[in-house]
């Protein structure tokens, strides 16, 4: 019995070391041609650099060539409506007066972007003073009013009056007082909710995006709708305004942002180069330079007089919720979808200057003080954290939503106060 067993575990000892070398050349033969085809698709990389140099170029042609079309084709316009006017019989020579001719209507000329003249708050004596608002106890909720029925996701306050403008879900914007909380003005016709708010810097325009993929323009003395952008396909998450005011940026859920020429109504550069939703855009301060926040963690710096991508920053291990830069446009401030919040220097963009995790709890918005020493953060637990970046960095907290999620956060550009947004549509101000 005991010989039969031992010839039978005999047997399936060679069996499995059968098994045993077969799967070793097996694995030899896989890792041999895992390197082989590591080696083949490396031989690639160069072909895929040169390839997207190729395109970044093609891209910046195409823009310029596109600018040059639809300036050819106005001054082939103003030559045809001067001949058809040199060609008409003059009326001295017709026994009977001749009809007038009707002009032909004439586009807009492309605007040119501007040179970036000498930034005004450069100087530290031109900026307004804040420091009020980092004393212990500055800050104390002074008006908590309900704005709207649903979600109030975005604020912000007039550049020169004592006004401010909220954008909600329920497919509407209302401009407020600042000091009474009193309703001015309601704007309606987005086909879905409003996702930011953004007064043009002279204060006459107010830009709106929302999820019907749409950018609107509204005009103030006309109390209506004066122009409807509509070239993204997915919503439209923020906006920002171009120091001039003659350009409006906007990025959305397609992975993209776009510059529009407001004259015309036209986008004269699309900005491709995120893999992921573009959360937030900013306009650095009298600057041509435009940052991107995106789902894909990055951060990217765009010159759009050429529409290319010239820095991109990595550091964020979540989702990038928003960017601001100071009024110097030298220090940029970013946050993310778990609590980060990252402190760049424009000038030397290799990694960030600071790192703070403020919360387990998103953060969905950060603002910047004029003076640029207060960071306020919209948090999603309905707390809004306070950091005073002075040297001496501090930090605290404050709360007046009940718990809800903050939205949206923006200081006046007084630097008395600031204001801030919520889920349950309540805004409060803060003094």
């Amino acid at each position: 019995m005991s010989q039969e067993q031992y010839v039978r575990l005999k047997k399936e000892r060679d069996y499995h070391r059968m098994q045993h070398r077969r799967i070793l050349q097996e694995k030899s033969l896989l890792a041999t041609e895992a390197d082989r085809l590591r080696k083949h698709f490396s031989s690639y990389e160069p072909l895929l650099q040169t390839l997207r140099k190729k395109y970044q170029s093609v891209t910046r042609e195409k823009m310029l060539a596109s600018l040059e079309r639809d300036r050819a084709l106005s001054e082939v316009e103003c030559l045809q409506s001067t001949l058809h006017s040199v060609q008409q019989k003059p009326s001295y020579l017709s026994p009977e007066p001749s009809a007038p001719v009707a002009a032909m209507p004439v586009k807009p000329a492309p605007t040119v972007i501007p040179g970036e003249p000498a930034n005004p708050y450069l100087q530290e004596s031109t900026l307004p003073s804040s420091t009020h608002l980092t004393r212990t106890g500055g800050l104390q909720p002074v008006h908590t009013f309900s704005a709207h029925q649903f979600a109030t996701s975005s604020v912000d306050v007039h550049p020169s009056k004592e006004v401010m403008v909220t954008a909600s879900d329920d497919h509407t914007w209302k401009m407020w007082t600042l000091q009474s909380c009193e309703l001015l003005m309601t704007g309606e016709g987005h086909s879905d909710w409003l996702s930011h708010a953004a007064f043009h810097p002279s204060g006459d325009l107010l830009a709106t995006t929302s999820g019907d993929g749409s950018v609107k323009l509204w005009d103030f003395t006309r109390a209506c709708c004066s122009l409807t952008l509509s070239e993204h396909r997915q919503p439209v998450w923020q906006c920002s305004w171009h120091w001039s005011g003659q350009f409006l940026a906007s990025g959305g859920m397609d992975h993209c942002s776009k510059l529009w020429d407001i004259a015309r109504g036209l986008c004269v550069s699309t900005l491709r180069g995120h893999s992921d939703s573009v959360n937030a855009v900013h306009f650095l301060p009298f600057s041509n330079s435009l940052l991107s926040a995106s789902a894909d963690k990055t951060l990217s710096l765009w010159d759009i007089r050429t529409g290319l991508c010239v820095q991109t920053y990595t550091g964020h291990q979540n989702s990038c919720n928003d960017v601001i830069s100071d009024m110097k446009g030298q220090r940029v401030f970013s946050c993310d979808s778990l609590g980060g919040l990252l402190s760049w220097d424009i000038r030397t963009p290799q990694e960030p200057v600071q790192t703070w995790d403020l919360s387990p709890a998103a953060l969905h918005s950060v603002a910047v003080d004029p003076a640029g020493l207060l960071l306020a953060c919209a948090r999603g637990d309905g707390v809004i954290s306070l950091l005073d970046t002075s040297p001496s960095v501090q930090e605290w907290s404050v709360s007046g939503h009940e718990e809800e999620c903050v939205w949206g956060v923006v200081f006046s550009p007084s630097a008395d106060c600031l204001v801030s947004s919520s889920a349950n549509g309540s805004v409060v101000i803060w003094r």
